[in-house]
């Protein structure tokens, strides 16, 4: 009797195995299904210049509210091309889904500017990436919405947004990258009307970049597309090669605003912080 019991037992937990695995496979094909009709959608989208409209099966709640809370501030003394600034946790505040940048005159140091800088705390590869987002003019400043490889290494790099402060209504477009031992990049640059607020996004596919300004398809290239981890960087510099230093007329303290963002990545990953 005993042995019995014991056949049946080990049959039934042989089909609830096969069962297991039955559903388990069939959950991942639903979900490849799901991923491919979405990546159809999105190119037909950027090609026809509209804003892709992306839908996010299998994402939990909880993971949707991360996106929220997914920034650190960055303390950074040494800067790059000649830039000014002292960057400080100090100068960064978090809002719920905003980010404020504050760029300040003071000293520390043997600086004689402060300002923000912050990084995703994951990394993502392809999807599409959006920030509504409120900027300063004044000569010196240059704002910034960028991507660096997990790797550590300067390339590929893409930048969603850049602007300088001594020519505020016009927007860039940039995607760094190395083929065959040489570097190259392709940009664009966009002329905006003045305003209070923007938006600015960028698709990343596997076979191009598609860059959007209010909502509007701007340019699309298929140099350098980078294949991938990268995390987000958001920051301003004072000074430097390409703004120059700010002068009497720039205002200090000023702001760059991230007043929402929109983030849906096709994949994602945490950082090594």
């Amino acid at each position: 009797m005993i042995k019995r019991y014991i056949k049946i037992l080990l049959t039934t937990l042989f089909l609830v195995t096969i069962l297991l695995v039955i559903i388990k496979e069939f959950k991942k094909s639903v979900h490849e299904i799901r991923g491919e009709y979405t990546k159809k959608q999105s190119v037909n989208s950027s090609i026809n210049g509209q804003k892709p409209v992306y839908n996010t099966p299998d994402i939990e709640l909880n993971e949707i509210d991360e996106n929220k809370h997914s920034w650190i501030a960055i303390d950074r003394k040494d800067s790059y091309n000649n830039e000014l600034q002292l960057y400080s946790r100090d100068n960064v505040t978090f809002d719920e889904d905003s980010i404020v940048i504050i760029s300040k005159k003071e000293i520390i140091d043997d600086k004689i500017y402060t300002s923000g800088l912050v990084e995703s705390t994951e990394a993502f590869k392809y999807g599409y990436f959006e920030f509504e987002i409120e900027i300063s003019k004044g000569k010196g400043l240059f704002p910034a919405i960028w991507l660096l490889p997990i790797s550590g290494g300067p390339l590929p790099e893409i930048d969603i947004f850049e602007m300088i402060g001594s020519e505020p209504n016009k927007f860039y477009g940039v995607v760094h990258f190395e083929e065959n031992n040489m570097r190259g990049r392709d940009y664009f640059e966009h002329m905006v009307s003045e305003k209070e607020q923007y938006t600015v996004a960028l698709k990343w596919d596997a076979e191009f970049l598609t860059w959007y300004i209010d909502e509007q398809q701007i340019y699309t290239t298929t140099k350098g597309v980078p294949h991938e981890y990268m995390y987000i960087i958001i920051n301003q510099a004072v000074g430097g090669n390409w703004p120059g230093s700010p002068d009497d007329n720039t205002i200090f303290p000023n702001h760059f605003k991230i007043l929402s963002t929109n983030i849906n990545p096709t994949f994602r990953e945490g950082r090594d912080l």
